[in-house]
C-alpha cells in the first residue's frame, strides 16, 4: 500500500515539522496509528520523564487485515536500558494483540541515548484514539523500508534515485560542520536532483563532476551539514562516522 495511503487526509490537523533530527509529517487521522502511538507512549513515560518519541515506518499489510509494522525512535536525556524498553513494550503491546519479536537498538550521542525499535503487530482489538504523530519525511531517495541504513547505502540511494546507474558511495567529515560526499557512478546522473535530495541536510553546495567513457565521478562540499538528520535514517549505523564528527 502506498505510504500515503493508509491516512485519511485532515487538512485542519495535517501539516509538518522540522527539527535537527529530520522532516516530519504531523498524522492525526488514523486510529490505528494513534493507538498504536498511544501504547507505545505510555510506555515509554513509565521509564523517562522527558522524551521525544517518533515513528519512522507505519505500515499496514495490504492482504493481513489489522497487521502492522512499525519502527520508532525515542529521544532522551534518560539511561533507559535497551533490554527494559523491549520487555516493557512487550508486555504492553502483547495484550491488544499478537506481537513479534521486539529488537531495541540504542545509540548515546551528544548527552542524548535514542532508542530504536521495530516490530509486527496482528491488532485484535483496539480503541478509536486521535493523536498528534509525528511520522518520518525521509529525503527523495530514502524509503523508509530500508531504515537503518549504512552510510554508504543511504547515499548510493539518493544518487541512484536520481540517476540510471549503479553508484558507490562514500562520506566524510571535513570537520565538524562540513561533509565531503564521493560518487562514483555507471552513468548519468541528474545533479540538480541530487541537490535537491541532499538539501534536507545542507543548503550550501560546492559540486565537482568528472565523466569519463566508464563512469561519472561526482564530488560534493556541504557546508553546515546538519549530521542529527542522519540518526533516525542510519540508527546505531551512526557510530561509524562518530569518532570524525563532534557535537
Amino acid at each position: 500500500m502506498p505510504f500515503f495511503g493508509i491516512f485519511k487526509r485532515n487538512k485542519e490537523k495535517e501539516h509538518y515539522a522540522y527539527d535537527e533530527l529530520g522532516e516530519w509529517i504531523i498524522i492525526s487521522g488514523n486510529s490505528k496509528l494513534g493507538f498504536l502511538y498511544s501504547i507505545i507512549s505510555k510506555t515509554v513515560s513509565k521509564l523517562a520523564k522527558y522524551y521525544d518519541l517518533y515513528i519512522l515506518q507505519f505500515l499496514e499489510d495490504s492482504e493481513i487485515r489489522n497487521f502492522y509494522t512499525i519502527k520508532a525512535m525515542v529521544s532522551t536525556r534518560s539511561p533507559i536500558k535497551d533490554s527494559l524498553l523491549s520487555s516493557k513494550l512487550s508486555q504492553s503491546l502483547s495484550k491488544h494483540g499478537t506481537l513479534g519479536q521486539i529488537d531495541v537498538v540504542k545509540l548515546r550521542y551528544c548527552g542524548m541515548n535514542y532508542l530504536f525499535f521495530k516490530f509486527n503487530i496482528l491488532l485484535k482489538k483496539s480503541k478509536n484514539v486521535k493523536e498528534d504523530v509525528k511520522v518520518l519525511l525521509p529525503p527523495l531517495g530514502v524509503s523508509a523500508s530500508g531504515i537503518p541504513y549504512s552510510t554508504k547505502d543511504l547515499f548510493k540511494s539518493i544518487f541512484e534515485y536520481n540517476s540510471n546507474a549503479v553508484c558507490q558511495s562514500i562520506l566524510e567529515f571535513k570537520d565538524d560542520n562540513t561533509a565531503r560526499i564521493l560518487a562514483n557512478c555507471s552513468d548519468y546522473v541528474d545533479l540538480e536532483g541530487i541537490k535537491y535530495s541532499l538539501s534536507y541536510f545542507s543548503k550550501d553546495f560546492k559540486t565537482s563532476v568528472r565523466s569519463s567513457i566508464r563512469s561519472v565521478e561526482v564530488e560534493i562540499e556541504a557546508k553546515d551539514f546538519n549530521k542529527h538528520a542522519l540518526i533516525p535514517l542510519l540508527w546505531n549505523n551512526f557510530l561509524d562516522i562518530y569518532s570524525s564528527s563532534s557535537c
